[in-house]
């Protein structure tokens, strides 16, 4: 790949200005238009150190309008980045639709930095590239634009440069020891870079690979790239007459799960009372044994309304450090959700290493209620459970665990509860119209609920199916797999 590119090509400055002249204003138009569209554009910028990154960008941007994009600039990570899995910080970074996202250096500048050293490195990096895909593929599933830069400069260049910058009292603060063991490094990284550049180059995540050692020339390629790959798109858009094209739906096979509401044997009071303080004990030990092992753990519960998801995970937290897990309310999201990629949100709220999140609802509502209520496409829910596949997966080959219950409820039982919690004065907050609502679509419910058990109940995250009939029973079974979900992560 780096060997057949052409490092010598050189372009004067009065042809640069005269083909960069018309450039500047069309890449304002173009960014107006996909922000009238909702497009959301992710720009990424790497390359060696001294290759021309800053002044890349700053050509990029001077006729942006700065309303509508961001830049950043991606460094070692923070205290608290250094706690989440890689990609996490790289989410919540990502632009809402119709805005703009500039990434000076990105996950993948730190995926080389925190991967390839170490035992097993070149497992890590293949586990990265995986990552990655999974990542970039999602966000162009939804909309996004994706243009990935890499600026390449011979060893020889590189090592002038950062000479020069050195000698130069206004550039030498910028040269580090760092800089120079890898520039010592260079034919070492070479290889690596090369892998992840063949291992994600994709057609809805395209490289483009630009010699670097003429300022000029590298400016006036990344200007015209960006530019033809925006005016692609808004043609794309004139034809299809929509915003996206909705493609690349993969179904993994559907396996029937079981649903009932019936405890398999019902729980008195007495017992209940008597096994739930010494569970409760064991979820304390359990979580006091994940953080000292630096373990994030995220346990999700969904279910019909007035199953018990609420007294359920009330018990269960009942004995645990208060300052080790947050238990995430989810209802309807608010414009700025709506603006991100659906699974944005979820993602900002991923426990850091040694804590637990616990979902009330959780990104399953994408193929639960968004799709029996109309507020997705049926394109967009199809592809949301190999999205959310990906997603458990890639947190859990990150070092976390995953806890899922759907807790089921007859429609008596469910009915039942409805009324008392309508004439209870110190309940009725918890009943609304919306309720009523919903029940009266129970079918379509029961269809959606047994085709995500189907498609996302995997190897690396079952659902476990809570008989939610029993209240007793319910809270005894969740704690139960909670504690045995902790011994063998533990183990």
């Amino acid at each position: 790949m780096f060997e057949k590119l052409d490092l010598s090509r050189v372009i004067d400055d009065p042809r640069y200005t005269k083909k960069m002249a018309p450039l500047y204003p069309r890449l304002g138009v173009l960014q107006r238009a996909l922000w009238d569209q909702r497009i959301p554009i992710i720009i990424v910028v790497e390359g060696w150190n001294a290759s021309g990154i800053t002044l890349v960008i700053d050509e990029l941007i001077r006729f942006l309008d700065p309303r509508g994009f961001s830049l950043h600039s991606i460094g070692s990570p923070s205290d608290e980045e250094r706690t989440r899995p890689l990609l996490w910080r790289f989410w919540i970074r990502t632009p809402a639709r119709g805005r703009m996202a500039i990434f000076a250096r990105s996950w993948y500048s730190r995926s080389l930095a925190e991967q390839a050293s170490g035992i097993d490195w070149k497992s890590r990096i293949r586990h990265s590239i995986e990552d990655i895909n999974r990542f970039e593929r999602q966000l162009a599933d939804d909309g996004a634009v994706i243009l990935k830069f890499f600026l390449h400069i011979s060893k020889e260049v590189q090592k002038r440069r950062l000479e020069e910058r050195e000698k130069d009292a206004l550039t030498s603060w910028m040269i580090t020891q760092g800089d120079w063991d890898f520039h010592h490094h260079y034919d070492g990284y070479l290889p690596i870079i090369e892998q992840y550049i063949r291992g994600t180059d994709q057609p809805y995540a395209p490289w483009t690979v630009v010699g670097a050692t003429d300022a000029n020339h590298t400016r006036l390629r990344v200007y015209t790239t960006v530019i033809k790959r925006l005016e692609k798109k808004l043609r794309q858009i004139e034809e299809r007459g929509k915003t996206w094209d909705a493609n690349d739906i993969r179904r993994p096979p559907r396996v029937r799960m079981e649903r009932s509401a019936a405890a398999p044997v019902p729980c008195p009071k007495e017992e209940y009372e008597k096994i739930l303080h010494t569970y409760q004990d064991q979820v304390r030990n359990f979580q006091y044994w994940l953080y000292k092992r630096r373990i994030p753990l995220i346990i999700i519960y969904e279910g019909w309304d007035a199953a018990g998801k609420g007294g359920n995970i009330m018990r269960l937290v009942r004995h645990m450090n208060p300052r080790g897990y947050d238990v995430v309310p989810v209802g309807r999201p608010d414009q700025t959700e709506l603006d991100h990629h659906y699974l944005w949100r979820f993602y900002r709220r991923f426990p850091r290493a040694g804590h637990i999140t616990i979902f009330d609802r959780s990104w399953y509502g994408r193929v639960l209620v968004e799709r029996v209520e109309g507020f997705c496409t049926k394109p967009e829910w199809k592809r949301a459970y190999h999205e959310i596949n990906e997603t458990e997966e890639s947190f859990i080959e990150s070092g976390g665990g995953l806890v899922k219950f759907w807790m089921e409820v007859s429609r008596d039982e469910q009915h039942q509860r409805f009324m008392a919690r309508q004439n209870d004065p110190l309940k009725e907050w918890k009943m609304t119209d919306e309720d009523w609502r919903n029940r009266g679509k129970w079918r379509e419910y029961e269809n959606a609920v047994d085709e995500m058990l189907a498609r996302t109940s995997t190897s690396h995250a079952p659902w476990t199916v809570i008989e939610s009939d029993d209240k007793y029973y319910a809270r005894l079974k969740a704690l139960r797999t909670v504690i045995d979900y902790g011994e063998a992560l533990l183990r």
